[in-house]
């Protein structure tokens, strides 16, 4: 490989490597503007549920506790 040769695959190389980098660059504005205009978005807030759909029940009882385990001493 002589050194002409050579030198036409690096520019290659940095041709393709420059294309992709603009790519990047590009692809990344796109997704900061579109995570700037769904932070700009006003949250909606969310569906009321009924009271007795709750899964968690609000009640001023501690939680039961478990049975103790069964005794292993024979009589």
């Amino acid at each position: 490989m002589n050194v002409c040769e050579l030198l036409r695959l690096l520019q290659t190389e940095h041709d393709e490597t420059a294309a992709r980098a603009d790519n990047l660059r590009k692809q990344i504005e796109r997704l900061t503007t579109a995570l700037a205009e769904t932070e700009a978005r006003p949250s909606s807030p969310p569906p009321a549920r009924s009271s007795t759909a709750s899964p968690h029940p609000t009640t001023n009882r501690p939680p039961r506790r478990p049975p103790p385990p069964p005794s292993t001493s024979a009589s």
